[in-house]
């Protein structure tokens, strides 16, 4: 290892996007779960 002058700059930084494909299949699918999920246990506590 002679090239100490190079401090790690082989390692380099990579700003993904938030709002991807996946993020959008990922929300489209658990927005409506969880909505359905409340809904569900809210029918528990209905008396009739």
């Amino acid at each position: 290892m002679s090239n100490s002058q190079a401090p790690m700059q082989a390692v380099e930084v990579r700003v993904y996007p938030i709002f991807t494909v996946r993020w959008l299949a990922v929300h489209a699918l658990a927005i409506p779960s969880v909505f359905f999920l409340g809904a569900i246990a809210a029918m528990q506590f209905i008396s009739r």
